[in-house]
């Protein structure tokens, strides 16, 4: 612990560092203008490869600070001074989870209210499009209203510009060895459901005492992570319940997919104590089990209600197959010309088009640069101006993980991040004129980036949705 001291932007006081990573340091600390004892993260970006540190740690602690959560922890302020970007958060009292995890596995039951608590903390971090990348016993943390709160959101994506070094050693920002999903051990592309695998590793450890997969060092854990089968908890933990088992085993699936379908799903899973998703639909086993145990806690579905009573068919059997074929060639047939008719006619009634744009062969439509529209449904608000900002967080936080894996081009990343601060700006000025002009112009910009190719259309994918979702925003606050 040092006991040197600093001061940043003329206003914290640093005085012991308490703790230290792969990337930065964090202090305790007094903000002297609010006189309250406060933590201070620290990082220096003169050790961060890649120029556009500086704007990327601003998004990331924009969308961190917007986010207000019992589980997550309270950030107060951001900046930069000099070399050194900063975020200032609640002073945590702890212990953390990797301290306890010192002297032993927890309490079944404590496990089971951690886990629920980490989940709904993950849940409203990725409904704001942000991915932690790091969840390990170490960043969650006992606060001093009882609850445990996670730490590091939004400083975690800056890691991943250190490339491949930083994915062969522990305790950096980007992520632990031992609770590394294996599409990020791989260095594939990372999802929210990254975190739930982590989230998977660290109920194992909290169960058993030590973390699923430990090899010789980072890379050979990462290689367990990505190859080795998932050991069965309750063979380190036997009083492990059934379902809390199998909602493990889901967690640490090596596909993606196989996971839960979100970390809402697993915060309800764990209050119904069963197995969330796909995983709660099928017989889940692990090692050495056999079909006699179910880990899900799930009722057996009801039985098929018994066909339909038909008089027997007088020749002994059904329908010859030269009957279906024909009856499916005669339906092919009308779909096609419906499908002529629909583009001849267009008074036709939207059930017939429907069904004919369905069966039909389409011809691409040209490119464009006009944003999609969101499949997602409208999330009613009573504040348009908390919409905006919403759509705002989550638009800023796409762009920044679409310029970290290399999808979006670094100077057109850069003008969408100036026109997102133009767009909050005018909103805290309450300018409703400003603001919709300052989207228009980050619309403008966008389009351009999408018509010369900056904006690649795999990008285009991605950020369509979300500005389509802002100027919708952006409209009901202006209207």
């Amino acid at each position: 612990m040092s006991t040197e001291r600093r001061r940043l932007a003329d206003r914290y006081e640093l005085e012991d560092r308490i703790g230290r990573g792969g990337m930065g340091e964090v202090w305790r600390a007094t903000d002297t203008v609010l006189h309250r004892r406060v933590a201070v993260k620290t990082i220096d970006l003169r050790t961060v490869p890649d120029e556009s540190g500086h704007a990327r740690f601003e998004r990331e602690a924009r969308v961190t600070a917007g986010m207000s959560h019992p589980n997550i922890v309270t950030v107060h302020d951001s900046g930069v001074e000099d070399h050194t970007a900063y975020l200032v958060m609640e002073l945590l009292p702890g212990p953390s989870l990797a301290e306890r995890l010192r002297e032993g596995p927890l309490p079944v039951d404590e496990v089971e209210q951690i886990g629920l608590q980490v989940a709904t903390a993950l849940d409203a971090a990725h409904a704001r499009g942000l991915v932690h990348r790091d969840i390990k016993p170490g960043n969650i943390v006992h606060a001093a209203d009882g609850r445990v709160r996670v730490l590091d959101f939004g400083i975690t994506q800056l890691g991943e510009t250190t490339g491949s070094q930083a994915l062969t050693a522990t305790h950096t920002v980007m992520g632990t060895a031992e609770y590394l999903a294996p599409e990020q051990a791989l260095g594939g592309r990372v999802d929210g459901r990254a975190d739930l695998y982590a989230l998977g590793c660290v109920l194992y450890a909290l169960l058993a005492g030590r973390p699923p997969f430990q090899g010789p060092s980072p890379v050979a854990t990462m290689m367990m992570h990505a190859n080795d089968p998932v050991p069965d908890v309750r063979q380190a933990r036997p009083d492990t319940p059934p379902w809390l088992a199998g909602l493990v085993a889901s967690l640490l699936a090596k596909d993606p997919d196989a996971r839960p379908a979100g970390a809402a799903s697993v915060a309800a899973a764990i209050e119904r104590h069963e197995v969330p998703g796909a995983a709660a639909a099928t017989t889940v086993l692990l090692p050495g089990e056999d079909d006699t145990r179910r880990l899900d806690s799930t009722p057996a579905p009801a039985p098929a209600p018994p066909p339909t009573h038909r008089p027997p068919d007088r020749r002994g059997s059904s329908a010859p197959l030269w009957v279906l074929a024909a009856v499916a060639v005669l339906a092919l047939a009308l779909l096609g010309w419906w499908a002529w008719s629909s583009r001849s006619e267009p008074t036709a009634t939207p059930t017939v088009t429907t069904t004919a744009t369905t069966a039909a062969p389409t011809t691409q439509a040209p490119a464009t640069s006009a944003p999609a529209p969101s499949t997602a449904s409208p999330t009613p608000t009573e504040d348009p101006a908390q919409a905006v900002t919403d759509a705002l967080a989550a638009f800023s936080a796409e762009v920044a993980a679409l310029e970290q894996d290399g999808t979006l081009d670094k100077g057109v990343a850069k003008d969408l991040d100036a026109g997102v601060r133009d767009l909050e700006k005018a909103l805290r000025d309450g300018d409703a004129a400003a603001v919709s002009a300052a989207m228009d112009a980050l619309t403008q910009r966008y389009d351009e980036g999408v018509q010369d190719g900056t904006v690649t259309p795999e990008a285009a994918d991605r950020l369509d949705p979300l500005l389509a979702d802002l100027q919708a925003a952006v409209d009901g606050y202006t209207g």
